[in-house]
């Protein structure tokens, strides 16, 4: 009698299934690549041309700096932060609600863990991409002269970490895809406005300041501004350690939060 063997499937290790995560959705975008990325790389550089080089003459210099040259770090922000804020939002909400994709890949061998660290990875690298975009853009402007500006890749990274932690947690609690406009409106907006992204954070009244300083984008901005510009005078570590706080901070709530939304 003949001995039959069944040749079943080994399990993929972890790290495998993390990345058939961040493949499909590398896949999915790239089949409207141009749609999906243009917009989120151009806004920055638009905003960049019309106050730069529109109102560059009647703000003159910034701290020393050109106001163009003043406004490139935080634009490199810019782009990570409404990046990770719009796929963790509007993304992750239509992946859940409408299109079941989460239901569809907790079918599979892969554990919720996994996939939320596939999503984070696809989406902190996305963003990474978008801030080697903008600073190519501005390099080639001539508004960067330090090799440190390279230094805003992995800080791209991490801004589109930190965001997409905050994008998750929003997520969790919405039950309407409308309303994410007041998070967009009401916590994303003002952290631009207000992080020093625009101005100096010392223009702005005591209270504004003082509130700033417990915003994560702005420490984001001031990372990116040191890297930019070569200018590492400022408390550089104190700013890498909000960072890296906030992204401590939101990780444990945004999986528990989100795990309840998907898993229940």
């Amino acid at each position: 009698m003949a001995e039959h063997v069944f040749d079943l499937p080994r399990p993929q290790p972890t790290w495998r299934r993390v990345l058939a995560v961040l493949r499909r959705h590398q896949r999915v975008y790239f089949k409207f690549v141009w749609a999906n990325a243009l917009p989120p790389f151009l806004e920055p550089i638009m905003f960049l041309l019309a106050l730069g080089v529109g109102m560059a003459a009647y703000v003159g210099r910034v701290d020393g700096l050109s106001y163009a040259a003043y406004l490139a770090p935080g634009m490199i922000g810019t782009t990570a932060m409404w990046s990770a804020s719009f796929e963790t939002t509007y993304g992750t909400f239509f992946r859940m609600e409408y299109e079941k994709i989460y239901d569809a890949i907790l079918g599979s061998p892969v554990s919720f863990s996994e996939l939320i660290c596939g999503e984070l990875l696809w989406v902190s690298t996305k963003c990474s991409m978008f801030s080697l975009g903008v600073l190519s853009v501005v390099s080639v402007a001539g508004l960067v002269h330090s090799w440190w500006a390279l230094l805003a890749v992995p800080l791209g990274f991490l801004g589109g970490l930190l965001f997409a932690l905050l994008g998750f947690i929003v997520t969790s609690r919405v039950q309407e895809v409308n309303n994410f406009n007041f998070f967009l409106t009401g916590v994303i907006s003002p952290m631009f406005y207000f992080s020093g992204a625009v101005f100096p954070l010392d223009q702005l009244p005591h209270g504004i300041r003082l509130a700033a300083q417990f915003v994560p984008f702005t420490h984001l901005v001031q990372l990116l501004q040191a890297v930019v510009w070569g200018d590492f005078s400022g408390p550089i570590l104190l700013h890498l350690a909000a960072v890296l706080g906030f992204i401590a901070a939101l990780w444990p709530l945004s999986y528990r939060l989100l795990k309840k939304r998907i898993m229940v």
